[in-house]
């Protein structure tokens, strides 16, 4: 009996160390970022445009269609006071989309950030406007934003305005007249990479206008390509063994 323990405890204990051997190697999170942050003007915005796929650092080689989960994204205050209270950040899947009753029930609503900032009176100028969230399911070249938002009664989502670099215009040539963004995540006609200010009404509903040229708002999108992290899944084989010794005992 003695011995048919020792060899069932030996093959576990095997079985957890391939398990813990292979988790690094072919299941470890790749963390990688996307973002642009050469913008330098103030203001406040609503919103912000982006993509898992556009400009991702390092490039975590996947392919469109892929899942990705979003784990933070930050914005950056600007020398603009602010009036929002209460902020968290909504994930949509269409910065144009219809914004009439929006809330976590809309089909436009991807997730929310799981921290609440009380205000961003406290932060100085450039510091970091930081939201959280819980390994929020993304697809690796769809479009998404981020929308700046109070919560209320029923999971209702009212986008508000906060204080946020934005992008350097200039007038490109100089003389003509026209002012474009220095720098652009995206193109300049990639309107859904974007920032706005703004919320138009109209017959059709409530919509973003973006800034001119796809101008930017700055920010950094943190994410993973792979959850729950090893340390979870070894902690798993644990249990797993655990409940399998007690069963042969």
């Amino acid at each position: 009996m003695r011995v048919r323990r020792v060899l069932w405890c030996t093959h576990a204990f095997a079985v957890l160390a391939a398990v813990v051997a292979l988790t690094p190697a072919h299941l470890a999170a790749a963390p990688f970022t996307t973002s642009y942050t050469d913008g330098g003007s103030w203001n406040t915005i609503y919103v912000q445009g982006f993509s898992p796929s556009v400009t991702p650092n390092p490039s975590p080689g996947l392919a469109a269609g892929d899942t990705v989960y979003l784990n933070q994204f930050q914005f950056f205050k600007s020398g603009n006071a602010d009036s929002a209270s209460n902020i968290q950040l909504a994930i949509i899947n269409n910065i144009f989309g219809d914004l009439t009753n929006l809330s976590t029930s809309s089909p436009l609503f991807v997730g929310l950030s799981a921290n609440t900032v009380a205000s961003t009176a406290p932060l100085a100028t450039g510091d970091a406007i930081t939201f959280s969230f819980s390994n929020l399911p993304l697809t690796f070249g769809n479009n998404y934003a981020a929308v700046f938002v109070n919560v209320g009664g029923g999971g209702t989502l009212t986008p508000v305005r906060v204080s946020a670099l934005t992008t350097n215009y200039t007038e490109q040539p100089p003389g003509s007249g026209t002012f474009m963004p220095q720098t652009n995540y995206g193109s300049n006609d990639q309107f859904v990479y974007a920032t706005s200010n703004f919320i138009a009404t109209n017959q059709f509903g409530q919509f973003f206008n973006t800034f001119t040229f796809a101008g930017d708002a700055n920010f950094v999108a943190t994410l993973n390509t792979v959850v729950p992290e090893p340390a979870s899944l070894a902690l798993g084989a644990l249990m797993l063994l655990g409940t399998m010794s007690r069963r042969r005992r």
